[in-house]
């Protein structure tokens, strides 16, 4: 309800919260959304196009406990899930913006491990979606997501690392990038120092690079860690691989934490995120903070839109 009262108008775009109306309608109260907000059982139900205050209801069929993990909790985000992506599947709705949710929660409900990718991907009927993190203007992509980090490192080998870079190629260039520069980190500290601190840089990121610039990829590296998402960051790359979850994380939530946004590749339709989880410490105190909310609206937008997305 802060993202929608910080947005303001967005001529062009309807946006339309998803969820149940009278927990959103308490929350609109408690961080003074002036708007009356109007409950609606379907999007056949809409009545302004140019107002954001309709809300979608999803009924909560069992009372869902505040600021906790809980099997309720994570029923109840399903249920939202699944009603967003029916919708976009049916062509009522163009894409979906996606604020956090808690794994934990989802276990309890059934769901496993599975996070909103992973889901959306299931319930869309496709088989690999892309993740990029937008940050300023720099795309960061990941060789690995949620695994551990022994097995993160297991996935360093030249066919994974040149399959990544061909999907960010072909992302890139789909996202209006027609020749993007891609940064390719390396995995040990100093890249490996010419194969004292690990090998991985020598067997497996430069051929991988390197097959791929015979490939016609503007593909670079492997740089030092330290260094390279610093580089794309200034305007070096249009993208980078990160090798595993948290290189390509820190790097970014270091730098923007708040302005941090997900864009996921590969679904029939749009779908950004925030880039933050649930702040269960700071539940119903008004206290949180819309700005990532914000920028994967605008994303959502932009890329809607048909323009080169900007974070």
């Amino acid at each position: 309800m802060k993202t929608l009262r910080d947005l303001g108008p967005t001529p062009g775009f309807k946006i339309v919260p998803v969820g149940h109306f009278e927990t959103l309608k308490e929350a609109a109260e408690l961080v003074g959304f002036r708007a009356a907000l109007t409950k609606r059982a379907s999007l056949d139900d809409l009545r302004d196009p140019g107002s954001n205050d309709e809300i979608l209801h999803v009924e909560m069929v069992e009372p869902v406990p505040r600021a906790r993990e809980s099997a309720a909790a994570g029923r109840h985000t399903y249920e939202i899930l699944r009603t967003c992506t029916q919708l976009c599947l049916e062509g009522k709705a163009l894409g979906v913006v996606t604020c956090p949710i808690n794994k934990a929660s989802m276990k309890k409900a059934g769901y496993g491990r599975q996070g909103h990718t992973e889901l959306l991907a299931e319930m869309a009927g496709v088989r690999s979606v892309e993740t990029v993190f937008c940050v300023g203007r720099l795309k960061i992509f990941f060789l690995s997501r949620h695994v551990s980090l022994r097995d993160a490192i297991s996935q360093v080998d030249k066919d994974h690392v040149l399959a990544a870079l061909m999907r960010i190629d072909r992302s890139m260039k789909g996202l209006g990038y027609p020749r993007p520069r891609v940064g390719v980190p390396g995995l040990n500290p100093h890249s490996g120092e010419g194969g004292l601190f690990g090998r991985e840089e020598i067997s497996a990121i430069l051929p991988a690079v390197e097959e791929a610039k015979r490939r016609g990829i503007d593909a670079e590296g492997p740089i030092g860690a330290d260094s390279i998402y610093h580089l794309g960051l200034e305007g070096r790359f249009d993208a980078i691989l990160s090798l595993y979850h948290d290189q390509g994380h820190i790097a970014s939530k270091t730098y923007d934490f708040h302005g941090t946004v997900t864009l996921s590749l590969g679904l029939p339709f749009v779908r950004t995120s925030v880039d933050h989880g649930t702040g269960f410490d700071i539940a119903w105190k008004g206290l949180g903070n819309p700005e990532s909310l914000v920028r994967a609206v605008r994303l959502a937008m932009e890329v809607i839109g048909g323009q080169p997305p900007r974070s």
